[in-house]
């Protein structure tokens, strides 16, 4: 799986002081990477809407990102609906009375191999930009990871 590292993609990641002095950001360098946005911007941004403090990470991102109903720095997005990221399972597990499971990264990039996504698994947010990862140098090795929230950048 191809995968690009965030500080390579997001606009003045290697310049920014604020971003040298940060860590537990994912979710601020998702919105960064996904969105088109200066570090600096989005790290405000995340601190402004979400009450991010600084070198803490942000929790409950998907409950906020589905609640904010306007638009990032201007760039209108859409929440891909729970029903689009689970699967029925396997037929053992649905005999048993088992539920829908979330699907997974690689079935995440085949279902939508093009456009700009944010996507958040368990603890963790990166981007998917046209069927690359954009996130932490791991994250495209990660295939098998269910993926919980996922928003789509509308161009």
């Amino acid at each position: 799986m191809k995968s690009i590292c965030s500080a390579d993609h997001i606009i003045g990641y290697n310049e920014s002081a604020i971003a040298k002095g940060e860590r537990n950001d994912c979710v601020v360098r998702a919105i960064a990477s996904t969105f088109g946005l200066k570090y600096d911007i989005a790290h405000e941004f995340v601190a402004d809407k979400f009450k991010r403090k600084p070198r803490k990470g942000t929790f409950n991102t998907a409950l906020k990102l589905s609640s904010l109903m306007d638009n990032i720095k201007g760039i209108p997005y859409s929440v891909i609906p729970k029903a689009n990221l689970t699967y029925p399972g396997s037929a053992r597990h649905q005999k048993n009375g088992g539920r829908p499971t979330n699907i997974t990264l690689s079935m995440f990039i085949e279902k939508y191999p093009k456009g700009k996504y944010l996507v958040i698994k368990k603890g963790h947010a990166f981007s998917v930009i046209d069927g690359v990862v954009v996130g932490n140098a791991s994250d495209g090795n990660h295939l098998r990871v269910k993926i919980y929230f996922a928003l789509k950048v509308e161009e």
